[in-house]
């Protein structure tokens, strides 16, 4: 699983995070302090780019860290693309 998390961007993350943790948006919203339309719209895509203090938020009310949610570049060293 830590392969297909390094792997996923942020949207997707924090679904995965947020139902792995039995959270509904709206309790999650409510733990991390941000509105539940916010968590809607990150874990939709129509966010691309969170502000860093709401993703904080998020990643604390789950226990993890911000970076936990953040898109992967990808792992250079299995980049197929020719240097």
């Amino acid at each position: 699983t830590d392969m297909l998390l390094r792997q996923m961007k942020t949207c997707d993350k924090l679904k995965r995070y947020r139902r792995g943790s039995g959270l509904t948006q709206h309790e999650l919203a409510e733990k991390a302090g941000v509105s539940q339309s916010a968590v809607a719209m990150i874990e939709a895509g129509r966010r691309p780019d969170p502000h860093p203090r709401t993703l904080a938020k998020l990643a604390e009310a789950l226990g993890i860290t911000a970076m936990d949610l953040l898109d992967d570049p990808g792992d250079p060293s299995t980049d197929s693309t020719p240097a």
